[in-house]
């Protein structure tokens, strides 16, 4: 700056004025005593926050950002609390649940189920209590037309097709590559 330095906020051209400030944006600003005072003092009060929009107005980036944090605390929440772990199939590239299974081990089940009147008893999974466990013989579901899941292994295509047309439905689609959004 050259000659006389004046505050940027009173005007004031005295030689007090010419102390340089560094405001929270990284501009340097020159700034009278008494103005330093004045602003040190009080603290800038704080926005109240506005919880619904006003009518009429797109809604704030703070209420954006709280929408949109609330969101992805929730997702959180609930992956942890699912009794499965998701991950893709490394030949296939569809989504498979690993769920903890009967003898102390993982089950990989496809994520979609099937209807369990279409499919051999020894290929039906039914998830009670957070655990993969074979259907039973005598499996009340099998009556209502029930969804059952299946092992991976069973529909992934880096695996031969199953015989069972409901099955070789789902080993076909999984020839497929997964969608996007998936």
């Amino acid at each position: 700056m050259g000659g006389v330095a004046v505050c940027a906020f009173c005007g004031a051209d005295d030689e007090d004025a010419g102390v340089q400030v560094s405001e929270r944006l990284g501009v340097a600003v020159a700034v009278c005593a008494a103005c330093r005072e004045r602003f040190a003092a009080r603290p800038a009060p704080r926005p109240v926050p506005v919880d619904e929009p006003v009518e009429g107005l797109p809604p704030t980036l703070g209420q954006q950002s709280s929408v949109v944090l609330d969101h992805v605390r929730r997702m959180q929440r609930l992956a942890a609390e699912r009794p499965y772990v998701e991950e893709d199939c490394p030949h296939c590239g569809h989504l498979v649940h690993r769920y903890p299974g009967p003898d102390g081990g993982t089950v990989a089940l496809a994520k979609e189920p099937v209807l369990a009147a279409g499919v051999p008893d020894d290929a039906r999974w039914r998830v009670r209590d957070g655990r993969a466990l074979p259907a039973p013989d005598d499996d009340p579901d099998d009556e209502d037309s029930v969804g059952a899941r299946v092992q991976h292994a069973v529909v992934c295509p880096a695996n031969p097709a199953p015989a069972n047309p409901r099955l070789s439905r789902l080993w076909h689609a999984h020839l497929e590559p997964p969608p996007a959004d998936w």
